[in-house]
C-alpha cells in the first residue's frame, strides 16, 4: 500500500507543472509608446454648471399637515449607589477628597469606596456559588486543575495526536522542498525523517538546486520542475500535505519547525482541506473546547432574568454539553 501511495504523491506532484502559465496583463503605461516619454496634456475644462432657479412649491391646503416629532423621553438617572452611580460619580468624590482632604470629604469617599468593595465581595461569593453549581461555568468541568489532572489531561491529548497522525500517514503523504546550501533545510530533514519513522509518513523530498542535503538525508529526492512556483514556495524548507487520492495539497510552513509544531501544523494543515473535523482535532487539545454558539441560536435577548438564563443555557452545543457521566476532557 505504502509503494502505491508513493507513486500516486509522486505523480500528483508532477500534474502541479501540467497547468499553464497564466500571461501577464496587457496595456499599461509602455503600451502607449506613441505619446513618448515627454508628454503633456491641458485637462479638459470642465462646463460652467449653472443653476436653474427653483419654481416655488405651491402648497395644496387639502395635504394635511405632517404632525411634530415626539418629544425625548427623559433620560432617567442611575439609582443612587448602584454599579451605574458608582461609575460616573466615584471618581468625582475621589477628586474632591483629594483637591480638598477635610474629614468630611475623605470620609464621604472612603464610605462609598467601602461600599463598593462590599458589593464586588458579595458579587464574588455568589459566582462562586453559581460555578460550582453549573458545569458549564466550571472551568474543572473542562479541563483539570490539579496538576495530575492537567498532566492526565495532556497524556490523553498526546496519545489521540499520535492516533490521528497514525491515520493521516495512511492517506497522505509530506512534501518536502529544500536547497543543498540551506542550513534550516539541513536542521529540518531529521525531523521529518523522525516523524515519518515514527507514524509511517511517505516523504517526498524535492531540491531546488538540483543537488542534495549536506548529510544525505532523503538521498532519492526528486529535482523540482516547476513544482514550487505552482505552490507558492518563497522560502525554505517548505512543507506541505498532500493527498494523492483527491488531487489535493495543503500548506503546512515555509520555515524551520520543531516536531512538536511539525505535529499540530499537520492537523492544522488537514483540518483546514477537509480531511480532519473540528471534533477530531479538538482532542488534540489539552484545553477545553468551544461549546457555544451563541451568534447562530440567538436573535434577541429576553429582559427577564430567568428566560435570559434558560436562553443562554440552550446556546450549548449538543455535543459538547458536559456529562456527569464522562471524565473531563
Amino acid at each position: 500500500m505504502r509503494p502505491r501511495a508513493d507513486a500516486l504523491a509522486a505523480g500528483l506532484l508532477v500534474a502541479l507543472t501540467a497547468g499553464p502559465t497564466p500571461a501577464a496583463p496587457a496595456g499599461g503605461f509602455y503600451a502607449r509608446d506613441a505619446e513618448g516619454w515627454f508628454w503633456y496634456r491641458e485637462p479638459p475644462v470642465p462646463a460652467p454648471i449653472t443653476e436653474q432657479p427653483s419654481k416655488p412649491v405651491e402648497e395644496s391646503p387639502s395635504e394635511p399637515v405632517a404632525a411634530s416629532p415626539p418629544a425625548p423621553e427623559p433620560i432617567q438617572a442611575p439609582a443612587p449607589l448602584s454599579a451605574h452611580w458608582f461609575r460616573e460619580h466615584l471618581d468625582t468624590y475621589r477628586d474632591r477628597a483629594i483637591d480638598d482632604p477635610s474629614p468630611e470629604n475623605v470620609a464621604v469617599y472612603l464610605h462609598l469606596q467601602r461600599i463598593a468593595m462590599d458589593k464586588s465581595t458579595r458579587f464574588a461569593r455568589v459566582s462562586e456559588r453559581v460555578v460550582q453549581g453549573d458545569p458549564v461555568l466550571d472551568e474543572i468541568t473542562r479541563r483539570p486543575t490539579a496538576n495530575f489532572g492537567a498532566n492526565l489531561a495532556d497524556k490523553q491529548a498526546s496519545a489521540a495526536g499520535d492516533a490521528l497522525l497514525e491515520r493521516l500517514a495512511g492517506e497522505t503523504a509530506l512534501w518536502f522542498f529544500f536547497r543543498s546550501d540551506c542550513p534550516y533545510c539541513d536542521a529540518q530533514a531529521p525531523l521529518l525523517e523522525a516523524l515519518a519513522q515514527r507514524y509511517g509518513f511517505a516523504v517526498l523530498a524535492v531540491s531546488l538546486d538540483g543537488a542534495g542535503l549536506a548529510d544525505g538525508t532523503f538521498p532519492a529526492f526528486d529535482i523540482d520542475r516547476g513544482q514550487a512556483e505552482a505552490l507558492g514556495v518563497i522560502s525554505t524548507p517548505a512543507m506541505f500535505l498532500a493527498r494523492p487520492d483527491q488531487g489535493a495539497v495543503a500548506p503546512i510552513a515555509q520555515g524551520l519547525l520543531s516536531l512538536a509544531q511539525l505535529r499540530d501544523r499537520i492537523v492544522l494543515a488537514a483540518v483546514q482541506a477537509g480531511w480532519v473535523n473540528e471534533a477530531e482535532a479538538s482532542r488534540l487539545r489539552a484545553g477545553p473546547a468551544d461549546a457555544r454558539s451563541a451568534a447562530a441560536t440567538l436573535s434577541a435577548l429576553p429582559e427577564d432574568p430567568r428566560a435570559l438564563l434558560e436562553a443562554l443555557r440552550a446556546t450549548v452545543l449538543p455535543d459538547t454539553r458536559p456529562d456527569s457521566s464522562q471524565a473531563p476532557r
